[in-house]
């Protein structure tokens, strides 16, 4: 019986190439993350059977020809963990922001209400999103339209978060009410998200380093959490000068606490709130409401 000899260990040369090739190209920098890479690599190489790092490393480098196994590698190295929810007082802090802003509507109705979704992984977040501007239209009795947009470099992920099925486990920390209100149980065990929040969701398969190719369209909300920790600091300060040329003005951009530490720019100011970073983009007639909301 054949059995499979797993490939040695990443030399430093080695290691240096992969980590060159994979910011390069995605973004991810994997500097001090050896074992994360090789671990990522051997599970990859096992599926196909190889055990020479350089043969593979030569495959996934042709242009065209290594694209589509460069993309299933990408899937292998993604980060994917994520959960609805995740961090509860960003969450809070977007809702503010929301219930702020449609109120600075009043009963206007030309505006619409547009969400985007940086690194969503297989969806929870971009979901949780969609769920928080439903709360909050329906408690402030507004008929707006609104969407939210997703994007992440996984393949894989964007076709789980497009399918809206979750396990239990991954609904543990929803509360009850929006559990029964948002999901159907299905006959296997998992959770259907309801179709009037599917409807309102645009998953996109994408590289956040192509961002300043892109149609510069405007967002009330970027949300982009723990997926900047993993760039270096030249590339997540490009990334995050894309994001805000992306704002509208006014508009949030939510990160991760304590990403992009010192990071600033001309046309953003952070919220106040310690707990949270959050940026507002400057426009030259903020209304008390805004003002209240933006630090000195």
């Amino acid at each position: 019986m054949w059995m499979y000899q797993l490939p040695d260990m990443l030399s430093d040369e080695q290691y240096e190439r992969w980590k060159q090739l994979l910011e390069q190209r995605s973004g991810i920098s994997f500097l001090g993350h050896k074992s994360i890479l090789q671990a990522g690599l051997r599970q990859r190489m096992r599926e196909l059977g190889l055990t020479d790092y350089e043969a593979y490393f030569q495959q996934v480098s042709q242009v065209p020809q290594g694209l589509f196994e460069w993309k299933q590698l990408v899937d292998r190295l993604a980060v994917k963990e994520t959960q609805f929810y995740r961090d509860p007082q960003s969450f809070a802090a977007t809702q503010t922001y929301l219930e702020i802003l449609i109120d600075e509507q009043g009963e206007e109705t030309t505006k619409t209400l547009d969400v985007w979704s940086v690194g969503c992984s297989t969806g929870e977040e971009a979901y949780s999103l969609a769920m928080l501007i439903n709360n909050v239209l329906a408690a402030k009795a507004r008929d707006i339209f609104w969407g939210v947009t997703a994007i992440d470099i996984s393949a894989t992920a964007i076709s789980q978060a497009i399918a809206g099925r979750f396990s239990e486990r991954k609904l543990s920390q929803l509360p009850e009410v929006m559990k029964a209100h948002y999901f159907q149980r299905q006959d296997d065990g998992y959770y259907q998200i309801a179709a009037d929040i599917r409807e309102r969701m645009c998953f996109v398969q994408g590289n956040i380093l192509d961002l300043s190719a892109a149609r510069p369209v405007k967002m009330d909300v970027i949300y982009c959490q723990n997926v900047l920790i993993y760039f270096s600091r030249e590339r997540m300060e490009s990334v995050l000068n894309c994001l805000v040329e992306r704002l509208k003005p006014g508009g949030l951009l939510m990160l991760g606490a304590g990403e992009a530490s010192g990071w600033r720019h001309p046309l953003v100011t952070r919220i106040k709130n310690d707990s949270v970073q959050g940026y507002v983009r400057i426009q030259q007639d903020l209304d008390a409401n805004n003002t209240a909301l933006v630090s000195n």
